[in-house]
């Protein structure tokens, strides 16, 4: 059995891995339902898969306007609550196709063991919202 590192950067790998085939489905497969995203100010929550792939969708519309070609994301620290759910943070980058960083941030997860896998309930995303805001372009705008 791998260590708890090993296995949140396994998950992190299979998440950026979808995130970076722009696959909605496969990335909502990461997490259990209902699940929430917080940012600041503010809190969406998703009640199913569908729904959740909904949004995702939209934000993935958003990064391919952006010329996002892959994502990075590395665990930066962890925290174990019990034997069955994780706090984690992560650093995330968003490259293009030649490997140049467009944007960057920390974010962080909870995630608890479901059947055997990890599976996120929670994710803070105010790191990400102020980086394409930093960036002049916000989520959800057109690009500059």
């Amino acid at each position: 059995m791998t260590n708890l590192r090993d296995e949140l950067e396994a998950w992190c790998q299979s998440y950026v891995t979808a995130f970076s085939a722009y696959d909605a489905p496969a990335i909502s497969s990461h997490w259990t339902f209902p699940a929430v995203i917080a940012q600041s100010g503010r809190s969406l929550s998703f009640k199913s898969a569908e729904h959740f792939d909904q949004n995702t969708s939209a934000l993935l519309g958003f990064y391919k306007a952006q010329d996002v070609d892959k994502a990075v994301r590395t665990v930066v620290d962890f925290l174990p609550m019990n034997d069955e759910t994780v706090a984690m943070t992560v650093a995330d980058k968003m490259l293009t196709p030649k490997g140049e960083i467009i944007v960057e941030w920390q974010a962080a997860y909870v995630l608890q063991r479901i059947d055997g896998k990890w599976r996120a309930v929670m994710a803070l995303a105010d790191g990400e919202v102020s980086a394409w805001a930093n960036r002049g372009t916000p989520l959800g705008k057109a690009p500059k």
